[in-house]
């Protein structure tokens, strides 16, 4: 296949929410099939190129990799390249750059969070040990700017896209160390709440989106829209992916897994703002607790405290306001494919949670 086999790019029209999402998944589905092969291979690819030796690393890294996932951002790169009219094939790098930054951030998250299972699989820590698994995540993050430096683009792009790489990695560690902020204060607010997921979740949406516009030297028109969209995108992602921990199915051990860990989520964080003194003491005790001594009961009666403060409609609010932010940022640069590709994109995050909202 080449990109002109590609599907025709979705025009956002009249789309009914639901037209919208079979229209982006199918044009993701047309991408992953076509170049997701070439990303993973120059994933790989770089292991190589690094002469790693005998250190384990490159094991580790490829059996993180096994564990899967929707690879996201290693394609968003790559849609936004294509709705711009630009070759996808000149983002494969940027994309798998992505890709590897996203799971390097990932192996750190575990073993700060303690999780020992990712996908159905031990995650690298537990397999390996903590002080290899942060080797690996340290590696992972240069592995990164070799892929960068990979892009298809003039020196000078090149530098530019390794710059907006290391700005934006900058921002979302800042946003880890304003989660573990967050989790010391018992009265956490939700503009904290806010500071702290655009950090650590929004600014990998902007990379892969306004960093593959900037990569094809598009004018600042175009990658202000993008950044912004993708800000809001990305606040929407994880306020639905905190929603989804306890009122949907995460393909986690338990209902709840927030709560055991004590993440100081959108629900958590409302609530918190909101109980009366006495109430988020409580909570705050509870998710303070060791996670192996937060019982299913106790996950219950904070699910009724969230209830009876209206923790989940303000979720759900807040939900449609982002969403509606993000289409209205793209919507204003006045290219429906961009325009098409963003209400896809939303309707696809919300799509698990879809009887809430």
């Amino acid at each position: 296949m080449t990109r002109d086999d590609l599907p025709g790019r979705p025009d956002a029209g009249d789309l009914s929410p639901s037209a919208a999402k079979q229209a982006f998944l199918a044009h993701l589905e047309s991408i992953r099939k076509r170049y997701l092969p070439e990303v993973l291979a120059l994933l790989d690819d770089v292991l190589r190129e690094a002469e790693l030796g005998d250190s384990g690393l490159a094991e580790m890294c490829r059996y993180h990799f096994e564990t899967g996932g929707k690879r996201l951002r290693a394609l968003l790169p790559l849609l936004v390249a294509d709705c711009l009219g630009e070759d996808p094939a000149k983002a494969v790098a940027m994309g798998a750059a992505c890709e590897m930054l996203h799971n390097a951030t990932l192996v750190h998250d575990d073993v700060q969070d303690g999780d020992e299972a990712r996908r159905g699989r031990e995650t690298v820590w537990h397999r390996f040990g903590v002080a290899r698994a942060i080797n690996l995540g340290d590696a992972m993050f240069y592995f990164t700017l070799l892929l960068a430096q990979r892009a298809p683009v003039s020196g000078e792009r090149r530098a530019a896209l390794a710059r907006r790489m290391l700005m934006e990695t900058l921002k979302v560690i800042d946003g880890q160390e304003q989660e573990f902020a967050l989790r010391a204060s018992s009265r956490p607010s939700m503009a904290r709440y806010f500071d702290m997921i655009e950090g650590k979740t929004a600014r990998f949406f902007v990379l892969a989106m306004a960093g593959s516009a900037e990569l094809f030297g598009r004018e600042a028109r175009i990658i202000d829209g993008l950044t912004e969209g993708a800000r809001q995108l990305g606040i929407l992602f994880q306020v639905q992916d905190d929603v989804l921990d306890l009122y949907g199915d995460k393909g986690r051990d338990q209902r709840g897994s927030d709560i055991a860990e004590g993440k100081r989520s959108v629900l958590a964080v409302h609530a918190l703002e909101n109980a009366p003194p006495d109430e988020a003491r409580w909570l705050c005790e509870v998710l303070d607790k060791d996670r192996a001594a937060t019982s299913p009961a106790d996950v219950e009666r904070v699910a009724g405290l969230f209830d009876r403060l209206g923790s989940l409609p303000f979720a759900v609010r807040e939900m449609h306001a982002r969403r509606e932010a993000a289409l209205a940022a793209v919507a204003a640069l006045g290219q429906a494919s961009l325009s098409a590709m963003m209400q896809g994109i939303s309707e696809t995050v919300l799509e698990p949670i879809r009887d809430l909202v």
